[in-house]
């Protein structure tokens, strides 16, 4: 009983196990897989907790998207671990949230069954996409996925400085905004 529950403890908190130059090699590989997958699905990552079905997406435009994020999340969350612990070291947070971004990659599987309507009809209509029967269950399955996604930042950030109690969960929350933020920023700049 207790492996098991080991096992699914490391669903949410792998980094007790993998952190550093592993976590960044794993989450690079893994987010390339979702850069492919994604413009295959037409699935745009834009920002740090947003995706959003798009009609078209070129490959230059989705592994931007995601570069973009992953370097939004990574620079604030580094220096919002700076802020909780003295002590950190940059690949140890570079690398959990690259990992954290793992969840992401079952997101882009879901957008590959999903048949969006032509792009007249949404332009004549936007709404018919919040009807559409694969775009109403892609939204359902991805809330547990960014669950995932949050608890997997939460829990690197927190393997990553030590943190612990209020300190820690001001500091990720304030954080996360901030990345959304500057994420949405540099892509509204760049694209």
């Amino acid at each position: 009983m207790n492996r098991m529950k080991n096992k699914w403890s490391l669903l949410w908190n792998p980094f007790t196990r993998i952190a550093g130059w592993q976590a960044l090699g794993i989450g690079l590989i893994v987010m390339a897989l979702t850069g492919v997958i994604g413009k295959c699905g037409a699935l745009a990552f834009d920002g740090v907790l947003d995706a959003h079905l798009v009609s078209v997406l070129s490959f230059q435009n989705a592994f931007l998207l995601l570069a973009i994020d992953w370097l939004s999340l990574v620079v604030v969350m580094a220096i919002t671990g700076f802020v909780i612990a003295r002590d950190v070291r940059f690949v140890d947070i570079a690398g959990t949230m690259t990992l954290a971004r793992a969840p992401f990659l079952l997101m882009a599987l879901f957008s590959l069954g999903v048949s969006m309507p032509d792009a007249s009809t949404l332009k004549a209509n936007p709404a018919v996409l919040l009807a559409h029967p694969t775009v109403i269950i892609f939204s359902v399955l991805s809330i547990p996925v960014l669950v995932w996604f949050v608890a997997l930042m939460y829990n690197g950030l927190k393997v990553s400085t030590g943190g612990k109690g209020a300190k820690l969960i001001t500091g990720f929350m304030v954080g996360l905004i901030i990345a959304e933020i500057l994420s949405k920023t540099l892509i509204h700049f760049f694209l």
